[in-house]
């Protein structure tokens, strides 16, 4: 009897951690899109900075960060992912991460700063890129893969 009463507060808190969770994630999934959008859409440069620095704050160092941020990334540019997918290059996780917060300009402290790494770690990641796609340092890399 006394069992069955903490398992059902049990599942109950569970319940409610859960939807505290999704609520929290809805939030920033809202946010994304909002500065995404106005990154896009916005009507004169101020804003887009603006979207641009909010975006920059995100932090995304898990996976599910990263399926939210791709899905928002998606809704910005359609067919980017797509194309790094069908091309002959063979990306890896980590490289089609780079290039799509390259696609947004972000400087290489600001992807840093937003996957939790070092500018190093970005800037090994920038080189290998060009490596394998054989261009140079004067070569856009994101210019090229369109």
């Amino acid at each position: 009897m006394i069992l069955g009463v903490i398992i059902v507060l049990f599942l109950k808190y569970k319940k409610r951690l859960l939807e505290l969770e999704n609520k929290v994630l809805l939030q920033e999934k809202e946010q994304i899109k909002t500065a995404l959008h106005e990154l896009k859409n916005g009507p004169s440069d101020e804003e887009r900075i603006k979207a641009k620095q909010e975006i920059i704050k995100l932090k995304i160092l898990i996976d599910d960060d990263w399926i939210r941020f791709r899905d928002k990334f998606e809704l910005l540019y359609p067919n980017f992912l797509n194309t790094l997918t069908a091309s002959e290059y063979h990306f890896t996780k980590s490289e089609k991460r780079f290039l799509m917060l390259k696609k947004l300009n972000l400087e290489t402290k600001e992807i840093a700063n937003m996957v939790g790494v070092s500018n190093d770690s970005v800037l090994k990641t920038q080189y290998r890129l060009r490596k394998k796609l054989a261009i140079d340092k004067t070569t856009d890399i994101i210019n090229f893969l369109e």
